[in-house]
């Protein structure tokens, strides 16, 4: 078996068990007409280089959800306000888990926190949950089913093998500050030649 043909055969065989799922392979032929395959890129002076992406895609699909569930999430999303040290929130939060109901969970841990918690109708009371347009301050048991099951969220767990809840964010959303615009550049003003003098001599 050729240096080629084995270096083929390897990069199938990697292929096939996904070890290349984050690897990128170069291709490029040299002065003398010889191909090469590697995963680190090639010399600078090489111009034809082929670039083969095997990285596993930046975002899985979701996981599309039983009718009657997505029906629920669709007209009364959840969210759970929380914050660090909380029982009743891990209380709360498991509540929503046992019961299979997709959330968005959002800590307050700051003073834009706590506005943005104001803003959806929350005070000094964590957890703070939205079902739709139903609020609940703090935890209950029975309140917050009774709140799930009048939002026509299934009585059972029914959500599908590998679904995942969004990432836990801040309840005040990022604030990116803008660009400062660059400074002018003054370009240098040249002064005017003097007139000549009436004398033809120059100063």
């Amino acid at each position: 078996m050729t240096a080629r043909a084995a270096v083929l055969v390897a990069i199938s065989l990697a292929l096939a068990s996904g070890a290349l799922c984050a690897q990128q392979m170069y291709k490029w032929k040299d002065n003398q007409g010889v191909v090469h395959y590697s995963d680190t890129p090639p010399p600078a002076q090489e111009k034809k280089v082929e670039v083969k992406d095997f990285s596993a895609p930046a975002m899985t699909p979701a996981v599309p959800l039983p009718y009657a569930l997505a029906q629920a999430v669709k007209n009364n999303p959840v969210t759970l306000y929380t914050t660090g040290n909380c029982v009743p929130c891990d209380q709360a939060r498991k509540a929503l888990f046992d019961r299979g109901v997709p959330f968005s969970e959002k800590t307050v841990a700051n003073d834009a926190d706590r506005a943005s918690l104001a803003a959806a109708g929350g005070k000094d009371t964590v957890p703070f949950i939205t079902i739709g347009r139903t609020t609940l301050a703090g935890y209950g048991v029975g309140e917050l089913q009774a709140a799930l099951t009048e939002a026509t969220y299934p009585l059972t767990k029914r959500l599908p093998a590998g679904y995942q809840n969004p990432p836990v964010q801040h309840a005040a959303p990022a604030v990116v500050a803008a660009p400062k615009p660059a400074a002018p550049v003054e370009t240098p003003t040249v002064p005017a030649a003097p007139p000549p003098s009436p004398t033809g001599i120059r100063f």
